[in-house]
């Protein structure tokens, strides 16, 4: 049962935690509205990120702030980390006020439910805010990797027909549609624009945008444009990629396949023990009537 000090502290519990879901909120909402970054998030999102690195390391930090996938998505640091705080406190919300209702209508939840709802709801708010992004992130991936594999067959059949590299490389660019094809556009039109080689272009998108495929293009780019045969070096890459993309297929319908089955198991095994606990009790001469 609650104590009369965790009794008296789940209403502040509450407060505190709608009022900084609230004001997060709404410091987000006018940042929506009227355009400028405000500075505090900024702050916040510096120091949860410095906090991370100095607990757990760079590596880990980056793979836990989602580095990887906001910036594949084009999506600021500090908004997520925003929105991961707003969720957290959310639930951390719900949590206090079944613990404030419990209270008044004379049945408090047990100290250990309330330490754990509390516990539960950081994991809650992340997956609410996470999941959305980490879906978004996969499949601007899928659509790079089937992009990049349709682009290098359209800069091979340009060539075989007889265009120069530079000019197939923007040629096929320009013919491809989508956010994929757009980042390539802009890439080469960058390094035109610089009077710079393709593959810098290509080299400057790999960093701003981590995703694989856009790196192996940048390197196949570059072997081409330095005296390797660029139409064996691209059919080479291209079926590379379109294998990688086939095997990828199969492995995410053989988890949908494993996500099917998976209640029907838990069914059968519910079913079993059904069946195999009254036996045993049975068996065992053991009276299970109270």
């Amino acid at each position: 049962m609650i104590g009369p000090l965790t009794a008296a502290a789940a209403p502040a519990l509450c407060g505190a935690t709608a009022g900084g879901g609230l004001w997060l909120l709404g410091r987000s909402l006018r940042t929506g509205s009227g355009g400028a970054e405000p500075r505090g998030d900024s702050g916040i999102a510096a120091a949860v990120a410095r906090w991370l690195t100095r607990v757990v390391g760079p590596t880990k930090a980056r793979r836990l702030l989602l580095a990887e996938d906001l910036a594949v998505l084009g999506v600021d640091l500090a908004h997520h980390t925003v929105a991961r705080m707003i969720r957290i406190s959310a639930a951390l919300g719900v949590v206090a006020t079944m613990a404030v209702l419990t209270a008044a209508s004379g049945h408090p939840l047990p100290t250990s439910a309330l330490l754990l709802g509390c516990v539960g709801a950081l994991p809650a708010g992340l997956g609410w805010a996470d999941r959305p992004l980490r879906r978004r992130a996969g499949a601007r991936r899928q659509e790079v990797r089937l992009a990049v594999a349709a682009y290098l067959d359209l800069v091979r059949i340009l060539l075989i027909g007889g265009l120069p590299l530079h000019t197939a490389l923007q040629t096929a660019a320009d013919t491809g549609r989508g956010w994929a094809f757009t980042q390539l556009r802009l890439a080469l039109r960058w390094a035109w624009a610089r009077q710079l080689p393709p593959d810098a272009g290509l080299d400057r998108l790999a960093r701003q945008v981590p995703v694989a495929e856009f790196a192996e293009l940048r390197l196949t780019i570059s072997t081409a444009l330095r005296g390797a045969s660029p139409v064996g070096a691209l059919r080479s890459k291209s079926a590379h990629l379109r294998a990688a993309e086939a095997a990828h297929a199969r492995l995410t319908a053989s988890t949908a396949d494993a996500a099917m089955e998976l209640p029907a198991v838990v069914v059968a095994l519910a079913f079993v023990a059904f069946l195999t606990i009254p036996l045993l009790v049975i068996l065992t001469g053991i009276d299970a009537t109270p």
